[in-house]
């Protein structure tokens, strides 16, 4: 996804992402800050800081322009790619990141509605299952490639989230379940505006645009 870190492999993912952005720019009116939340063990949260994809061998900065520098150890993998779509889909607004351990009934993160206001834009960073096909970082599984499409099928239908619990997820590499989790908590199952959904090299790609104000007063999604 990443020309800096992939080479010629992000051609794949070109096309899906010039989408991507337009759902990023379309659903920027009238924001005045982005809240990224995302999976992420130790439930680290970020305000005004920026970072570099170095952790992966690129001297390539990420973050608003004058946003001083974090250390690694306090942005996660999640917030790093999170904040280079933003980056790339040309967002000026100030950036907050709140981690996620776990989904509703789960360990979670409290009151993290509270912290939303009216002119928040919600970004849920969460890819699908990483065992889709050979070319997979986990072993092919069917079990993947039946969630994978189960997960396009509720962007854009909407319903009851397919959740094959921690485990299966943890076997099948669907490591962003407790963001999808909280996603689901957020959009109340209603089918989303827009969506689209790819899987380079067996990893399960999604991306969709809801409108919070349709669903309950005071952010968006």
């Amino acid at each position: 996804m990443v020309p800096e870190l992939s080479g010629t492999a992000a051609a794949v993912s070109a096309g899906p992402l010039e989408v991507v952005h337009g759902l990023i720019r379309d659903a920027h009116r009238d924001v005045t800050r982005v809240v990224v939340v995302g999976t992420d063990p130790a439930g680290r949260r970020l305000t005004g800081r920026s970072s570099t994809l170095g952790r992966w061998g690129a001297d390539v900065r990420v973050g608003r322009a004058g946003d001083p520098a974090a250390t690694d150890a306090e942005v996660p993998d999640t917030c790093v790619i999170a904040w280079w779509l933003l980056d790339r889909a040309g967002s000026e607004v100030p950036r907050t990141f709140i981690g996620v351990a776990g989904g509703p009934g789960e360990a979670g993160t409290p009151g993290w509605a509270s912290m939303l206001g009216e002119g928040d834009l919600v970004v849920v960073a969460a890819d699908g299952p990483a065992s889709l096909n050979l070319r997979a970082p986990v072993p092919e599984d069917p079990r993947g490639v039946a969630l994978d499409s189960g997960l396009a099928a509720w962007l854009r239908d909407g319903g009851a989230l397919p959740d094959p619990g921690a485990d299966t997820a943890e076997e099948i590499g669907w490591w962003s379940r407790p963001a999808w989790r909280l996603l689901d908590d957020l959009v109340g199952g209603a089918a989303a505006r827009e969506a689209i959904s790819w899987a380079p090299f067996g990893v399960g790609y999604h991306a969709a645009r809801w409108d919070r104000h349709e669903l309950t007063p005071g952010t968006r999604a």
